[in-house]
């Protein structure tokens, strides 16, 4: 027997039949396995997505119309993915070879563990993913693995959509000075760098991966500080707390709970996740594994991180925590406390005195150019390679060619020239760029959120007790943990808008489900 819904088909095993038919339970209803075939243009393949629905098995004059019901739905669904539909238009006369010839052509599809907007996790990512998680807590359990390697695909997925939504990419040399940069600041070497994105990838691969994760990174970075407002009076508080504190500050190695709350709890919820922050927190205190509570405990974004935060100088950390912080002791477990995403329980493993690092601040110009409908990137890009061209052949100077071409008109009329400044006052593709420079180089081309830039490093100022620099330093600590606060709600929001519709059947059957506005 086989049922046909005009882009999707499936033979209903005979055996099956005949156990619907001999059982009152079952006799009035009738499956239908429903499998679309999707092609994925950034991956340039085909895969299948398959679901099951029941329709009723007596009467066939009733099953069109439900057919086209359950066809609606897909179609909205295609919709939403923004795929092509590979359309499978079968009368009902349909031979069983054809039916063969669809099973082996799924044989050779990776199959979808699931959607996320207008892209899909594969199984064979899952499955990576799984096995890392597992590699690095071998307590937790193969669920709770697996389903914090989704959260985290998940997670990944919505901010390369949206970073390429916005042109963001980056060219080899880019890539290049990014691993230097990395590099430095880890004390290891490129190479190492690459070999940490995956010991199984290409090179290639790797360094495809390296991109991802500063795109996603730096796009982060630039869509939560924008909502960050910091106000004159707050830096001038600190700035004067900071010079009577000295040259030292506390760093704490703390481990996270956190148990989610939604935007306006109600009573009965609030109560719930106190209740489990009480029993989290009862959990640590005996020893329990990090990991595993965070599995148990959190869910959306917040469990798809291990809960380890690593250590974290005083001045970013979220100021609710600092002054249980400060009376706490290794070993200690303090909390629970309430934010807007929730409640949080933090271990500390350890704290430490570390000089404070001195503030850089550096002396940038830049000449930006913007697109359009009518300017593409190409252009942009091209317009700046002629104009560094003719800076670095002296054709023209860097402050001329700033008056004349660039289109921030804050900075234009003054040569490009932005002043002094540290890196977390720009965008963050913008200060990548300008940090790998040294005084008198003009970097490549590069696009940030704002458009396309040049840079031309004029000076790097190291400043650690005038009362600029002290400034300099509480706008960077209050900028941070502004971020920080700031971040946990931005992904929130990011999840809540999403379309997430979860296939992968291991997590199906044990009752995970993650799935967001996808019904």
């Amino acid at each position: 027997m086989l049922l046909v819904c005009g882009f999707c088909i499936r033979k209903v095993p005979e055996d099956e039949i005949k156990s619907i038919q001999t059982d009152p339970e079952r006799s009035h209803r009738l499956p239908v396995y429903f499998e679309e075939f999707l092609w994925h243009a950034g991956r340039r393949q085909y895969f299948a997505i398959k679901h099951q629905y029941s329709l009723p098995a007596g009467g066939r004059s009733n099953q069109p119309e439900q057919l086209g019901n359950e066809k609606e739905r897909f179609m909205t669904m295609r919709k939403k993915l923004g795929t092509l539909t590979l359309a499978v238009l079968l009368g009902c006369g349909l031979q069983t070879s054809l039916l063969c010839e669809s099973a082996s052509a799924e044989q050779i599809l990776n199959s979808t563990a699931a959607v996320v907007n207008n892209d899909i996790i594969l199984e064979s990512e899952l499955n990576s993913f799984e096995k890392r998680i597992l590699a690095q807590h071998r307590g937790l359990d193969q669920v709770s693995a697996r389903k914090m390697a989704l959260e985290q695909l998940i997670t990944r997925s919505l901010l390369l959509q949206q970073a390429r939504e916005q042109g963001a990419d980056m060219t080899d040399s880019q890539i290049d000075s990014a691993l230097a940069q990395a590099a430095a600041r880890n004390n290891t070497t490129p190479d190492k760098i690459l070999a940490s994105m995956g010991s199984n990838l290409s090179v290639q691969e790797q360094r495809d991966e390296f991109k991802n994760q500063v795109l996603m990174n730096e796009f982060r970075q630039s869509r939560v500080r924008s909502r960050i407002k910091i106000t004159d009076a707050e830096v001038d508080n600190l700035a004067n707390n900071l010079k009577t504190n000295g040259t030292v500050e506390p760093r704490y190695h703390i481990g996270q709970v956190l148990i989610p709350l939604s935007s306006n709890p109600t009573g009965g919820e609030y109560e719930r996740a106190q209740a489990n922050a009480r029993q989290a927190k009862a959990a640590l205190q005996k020893g329990a594994d990090l990991t595993s509570i965070v599995a148990q405990y959190s869910s959306g974004a917040a469990s798809s991180q291990s809960g380890d935060l690593g250590y974290l100088p005083e001045s970013q950390v979220p100021l609710p925590f600092v002054p249980a912080l400060v009376k706490s002791k290794p070993g200690d477990v303090v909390g629970p406390f309430r934010s807007p995403l929730g409640m949080h329980v933090l271990k500390v493993y350890d704290i430490t005195h570390d000089a404070i690092t001195p503030i850089k601040t550096y002396d940038a110009a830049h000449i930006l150019v913007k697109t359009s409908i009518v300017f593409s990137d190409d252009a942009a890009r091209a317009k700046l390679e002629n104009l560094r061209a003719s800076i670095l052949a002296g054709e023209i100077s860097f402050g001329k060619a700033a008056r004349q071409n660039s289109e921030d008109p804050g900075s234009a009329v003054s040569d490009g020239d932005l002043g002094y400044a540290t890196p977390d006052r720009y965008d963050p593709a913008f200060a990548r760029e300008m940090v790998a420079l040294k005084p008198g180089q003009i970097s490549e081309p590069f696009k940030s959120s704002f458009g396309w830039h040049i840079i031309y490093l004029k000076d790097i100022k190291i400043d650690q007790n005038s009362d600029e620099a002290y400034k300099d330093r509480a706008r960077a600590i209050i900028a941070q943990r502004k971020y920080q606060e700031e971040l946990g709600m931005w992904e929130k929001e990011l999840r809540d808008s999403a379309y997430i519709h979860i296939i992968d059947p291991i997590l199906l059957e044990n009752g995970v489900n993650l799935e967001q506005n996808a019904r």
